[in-house]
């Protein structure tokens, strides 16, 4: 979710994570420490398909949307359903990232694929530095109020890229970053209350900040379970764009 998203840590069924007072050198070991506290790398390894539920709270919207989300390792489909009915969705089938929504189809050509295969890599903890020129430890800093280590970073894109990670417990706290279409405004991301579902844990509040607009994914229930690749398949109306 392009999105890809921000409080309480629900540390049961995780790996302990290393000593409060290890002091990591390098960005490599603190996203050493990330991957063992989501559950370690076989955890994130298993996962092959993801089905998400869950609602959307967006500001200047009394009633929240509804979205199901699809995703297997470089591939994704997200379906949100407005409190009137309408449906938007939108998804990366591999090669092509598209929309749908009641004004018509999309094709997004202004996002680099990188960066749209980046967000649809469902084992991203394990392949992060990847999709760096440079990653590298900025030290400790302040991020919404929690201590974490500071990750920076440039993209294979060009985009600036900070990572913060809770010294306490070793999860992702947010990101600070360029966005990666051509507007390159500042966005924040915040992932709060961690959760296991049976793999690696997985932040139940994804809330992003752009501007003055604020919007958060609230997960309702996750599953690992498969299902078949034909849910990926285009829409006619963007296969028609395709002609």
């Amino acid at each position: 979710m392009r999105l890809l998203g921000l409080t309480s840590v629900i540390l049961a069924c995780i790996a302990p994570a290393r000593s409060q007072t290890d002091q990591f050198k390098t960005a490599g070991a603190v996203l050493e420490n990330y991957k063992h506290a989501l559950g370690g790398v076989e955890a994130i390894r298993k996962v092959q398909s993801e089905t998400i539920r869950g609602e959307v709270e967006s500001t200047g919207k009394p009633v929240n949307s509804t979205f199901v989300y699809y995703a297997r390792p470089f591939k994704s489909l997200i379906k949100v359903t407005r409190p009137d009915g309408t449906q938007v969705s939108s998804g990366f089938d591999g090669k092509v990232s598209w929309s749908v929504t009641p004004q018509g189809a999309n094709i997004d050509k202004d996002t680099p694929i990188d960066a749209i295969r980046r967000d649809a890599d469902l084992q991203y903890a394990l392949h992060q530095p990847d999709y760096f020129k440079k990653l590298e430890l900025a030290g400790v800093s302040d991020f919404e109020g929690r201590s974490c280590y500071w990750l920076h970073g440039t993209t294979n894109w060009g985009k600036d890229n900070n990572q913060f990670y809770d010294v306490q417990t070793g999860l992702l706290a947010g990101y600070r970053f360029q966005s990666d279409d051509s507007s390159a405004a500042p966005v924040t991301a915040l992932f709060q209350d961690y959760r296991n579902f049976g793999g690696p844990l997985v932040a139940t509040k994804w809330t992003t900040l752009s501007g003055d607009h604020t919007q958060s994914f609230l997960f309702k229930s996750v599953s690992y379970e498969p299902f078949a690749d034909s849910i990926f398949e285009l829409p006619p109306a963007v296969k028609a764009l395709l002609k």
